[in-house]
This record gives structure tokens, sequence and C-alpha cells, in this order.
């Protein structure tokens, strides 16, 4: 794909945000409002200079900064090309990641890695409220979004006898949530953490990243009708690639 037009503002130098961060701002505002499609090229850094009237260290420094951010790859002899924007959840609504990769248009991919009937830990029985030594259903996946590993998720289900579920059933429909209303198990409300986690040997293999690299871990309780808790999750997403909007009010 070529080079990507683009439309930027002049950059404020009275302003005290640093000119090479206004300059990664309005790249990152392009990307992901999809003015600057995924795929493209960005103009080389001596063409950005003459555009802006700023220093190459000032294009450098941002260009390194969208690299750092998972934004860019720049390759010799080959430009700076958009690599993706980052996948955006809202922790404020109650939304499976398949429904909301669908809401943007995304093409999903679930690897279901473990699905399998396991002895809940102490601690385990302890967020879903059962006794321990209860048997829950453990569901391990590797989600994606247009082929990018995004998320490892992982569930702990104490499915009533009255639903049964297999593996097949998951794969079939990819959506646990929508797997659970099938059975008029809705998911009403939850309650969740979030933290940030570096990415051991198994992460960095299964999201394809450095050993080390930051990671976001939500962890949480969904519960259905009358606060019954009905899954304990975990979902380990990349932090280059995704992140959380949180609105709130006063």
């Amino acid at each position: 794909m070529s080079a990507s037009p683009l439309s930027l503002k002049p950059l404020d130098r009275h302003s005290p945000v640093p000119l090479y961060h206004q300059l990664h701002e309005q790249l990152v505002a392009g990307v992901e409002s999809g003015e600057i499609p995924v795929g493209s090229t960005l103009p080389p850094e001596e063409e950005l200079v003459e555009l802006l009237g700023v220093s190459r260290h000032t294009v450098r420094r941002a260009m390194q900064e969208l690299e750092y951010d998972g934004y860019i790859a720049r390759v010799a002899g080959r430009g700076t090309t958009i690599l993706r924007s980052k996948v955006s959840r809202r922790l404020t609504r109650l939304t499976s990641f398949t429904e909301d990769m669908q809401q943007r248009g995304q093409r999903i991919g679930s690897q279901i890695l473990a699905f399998e009937r396991v002895t809940a830990s102490g601690h385990v029985a302890d967020r879903l409220g059962i006794a321990p030594g209860s048997t829950v259903t453990y569901i391990y996946r590797l989600r994606t979004a247009e082929d990018v590993p995004i998320a490892l998720t992982i569930s702990y289900v104490p499915f009533p006898a009255s639903a049964a579920v297999n593996r097949a059933d998951l794969e079939r429909i990819g959506s646990l949530y929508a797997l659970l209303e099938g059975h008029n198990i809705p998911i009403l409300e939850a309650d969740r953490t979030l933290e940030a986690i570096a990415a051991n040997e198994e992460h960095a293999r299964l999201l394809d990243l450095p050993i080390g690299s930051p990671l976001l871990l939500v962890d949480g309780v969904a519960y259905s009708h009358n606060h019954v808790p009905i899954e304990y999750h975990q979902v380990i997403s990349a932090g280059e690639r995704y992140k959380y909007a949180i609105h709130t009010v006063r």
C-alpha cells in the first residue's frame, strides 16, 4: 500500500507538551480513527521534518514512541508501515470479546487450548462461591483479531447439570456468553480488577511477544440472575495491542 496522505495540524511550540509527543498523539488519533489505514506507510522522516518545520530528532522520537506502542514497524528500504490500531474494550459495559470485536468490524479468531472438567482449587471455589473440590469446566483460549494474537482468556464455569456443554458447542458458537445464554444463563453483571503483569514464557509464546513484555490482567467474576456467580475469568492481553476504556461521572 502506498504512503498515507497526512493532514497534520501545526505543532504548538508554546505548549508545555513536547513537540514529539504532539506529533505522536496526532498520528495515533489518525490510526485509531481510520484516517491513517492499517497497512499504509507513513511519509519518510525528512518529508515530515519539512512538512512540520521541526527537527529530525523530534520526528524520530515520535516514531520511536509509535514503534514502542506497537502502532508501526520500521523496515530499512521499505519505510514505516502502520501495523494496527489498539483494540479497545469498555470496562463499563459487560460484553464478550466476540461481541466487542464484531461491533468494531474485526475478523475474530479463537483457538481453544483447553476444555476440560477439573476440580476447583480453593481460590477458584471461593471466587465462585462453591465448595472446594467441586467440579467446574476449565476453558483456556487464545483470542485473535485480524489474525493478530490479542488475548488469552481463562474461564472456570460451574455449569449446572441441565446445561450439558462440550468443546464442540463452544467452537461452533464462538462466544462463551452466547453459549451460556443459549442455556438460559444470561451474564448480567460482573466484578473486575485490572492490573499490569509481565509476560512469562507461556504468555510470550502464545501472544508472540518477548518474555517480560507488559500485559494487562483482568481478573473477575460474572454473575447471572440473583447475583449467582457463573464464571470466574482471567483475561491476559497484550499491552501494546489492547486498551480498556472507562467512562466515569461525578
